[in-house]
């Protein structure tokens, strides 16, 4: 390392000789001991590549293939903020892993109905600090909402009537996405709708009306935020207190 570097650089080295230790993937089963080790192969390699058109998120989605289960999503972990620059992907063990509770709201939701990627594996390497990672099954073709909007903005209402159900789902369940945007939610092949990152989903204690406010606000200032058209905005208003309980 060059005495020039950046000192986010030097943190983040420091970082990386403090996680000691193998690899664990833990998949209930999904994966075989060959398919998890080509994944810690792939990560040691480093050989993924980003997966374009997210908006923000704290996580970084990559591709990853393994034989016999093909093309998936590899979600790597990191801070948000000023500690994003300082530890990037390193984490004090205090509490549950990120990737297993994740992992296990997908779970959750996907049994109540939600269109929600398929977990299949949950990575990590080190102990007291470590780094984590969430495998998932890709989905088809997928592309934001906010691309659908673009290409093909006749399809759009069809896509936010989709979105609707699935987050009807969640208020039904008491369940707090946090960080629902445009960007957070696909279309794939099929012009089926999902809902992704669920890093930090939580229930919710207050009344399903609220909740419903809660989403409608998180996503109108995405949609300002990020400058995106009113309609995303107007349109899921009316389609969401559409059929209001």
């Amino acid at each position: 390392m060059s005495a020039s570097a950046p000192i986010s650089e030097v943190f983040q080295e420091s970082f990386d000789h403090l996680i000691r230790g193998p690899f664990t993937v833990s998949s209930r089963g999904l994966l075989n001991d060959e398919q998890a080790t080509r994944i810690v192969q792939e990560l040691l390699a480093r050989v993924e590549s980003p997966t374009p058109g997210v908006l923000g998120g704290r996580g970084q989605t990559r591709i990853l293939e393994i034989p016999g289960l093909g093309r998936m999503f590899l979600k790597r972990y990191s801070h948000g903020g000023l500690l994003r620059k300082i530890t990037a992907g390193h984490f004090l063990c205090l509490g549950q892993l990120r990737s297993k509770v994740e992992f296990e709201m997908l779970e959750l939701v996907r049994s109540l109905g939600v269109n929600a990627p398929k977990p299949l594996a949950f990575v990590q390497k080190g102990s007291t600090i470590y780094s984590t990672w969430l495998l998932m099954e890709e989905l088809q073709g997928a592309r934001s909402i906010v691309e659908i909007g673009e290409d093909e903005g006749d399809a759009l209402p069809r896509a936010l009537d989709g979105l609707s159900e699935q987050i009807r789902i969640l208020i039904k369940h008491n369940i707090f996405h946090v960080d629902l945007h445009p960007g957070n939610v696909l279309v794939d092949d099929n012009r089926a709708v999902y809902i992704v990152d669920f890093d930090k989903a939580c229930r919710f204690k207050g009344s399903r009306q609220a909740l419903r406010e809660l989403y409608l606000r998180r996503w109108r200032r995405a949609v300002i935020k990020h400058q995106l058209s009113p309609l995303l905005s107007e349109m899921m208003s009316l389609t969401l207190r559409s059929n209001d309980e």
